[in-house]
């Protein structure tokens, strides 16, 4: 996102000669996977951080017992409560993500990241993200069933949407 912003916003090359060169309008970005097969190299916690992170969200300091949920988005402008008597900076109003590191997650998979929506805060998660390298068509006609059922909705994301940079279009 920042290597986008840089590029987009400040019109900084993304060169490792001119950086080398230290040229002030240059960058380089070092140590991020960037291709598919680096992802699938990670390990399955390191994989997860990625994805959540480039989301925008907080990964879950739990790993093992996390109840379905790797982490969480806060949406801009959500409203934090103030002083650690109320739990911190953080606003009761986010969004889960779960994150697999597969080609293929399918509708059992989706039936319990549903569980994980309706069980999360009072009345419910309205939104949640789900990462993986590919969905079969049922776990996209039960994300479809479960709006129509409920309301909620459930945002199917591929690792190539979000290195290529199209999972803005679709949250």
């Amino acid at each position: 996102m920042t290597a986008k912003r840089l590029r987009d916003v400040c019109g900084m090359k993304e060169s490792e000669p001119l950086h080398r060169a230290h040229r002030p309008d240059a960058f380089i970005v070092r140590d991020l996977p960037w291709t598919i097969e680096k992802l699938r190299a990670l390990p399955p916690f390191e994989f997860e951080n990625w994805a959540v992170i480039a989301l925008g969200g907080i990964p879950n300091k739990v790993q093992v017992g996390d109840m379905g949920v790797d982490g969480r988005l806060f949406p801009v402008g959500a409203r934090g409560k103030v002083g650690p008597a109320e739990g911190g900076l953080f606003s009761d109003d986010w969004f889960p993500i779960q994150v697999k590191q597969t080609d293929r997650v399918g509708r059992p998979d989706i039936d319990a990241f549903q569980a994980v929506m309706e069980r999360e805060g009072e009345g419910g998660r309205q939104r949640g993200f789900f990462v993986s390298f590919g969905y079969t068509k049922d776990a996209e006609q039960e994300c479809a069933a479960f709006h129509r059922r409920t309301g909620r909705i459930i945002k199917l994301l591929t690792v190539q949407e979000i290195l290529d940079e199209e999972h803005v279009q679709k949250m």
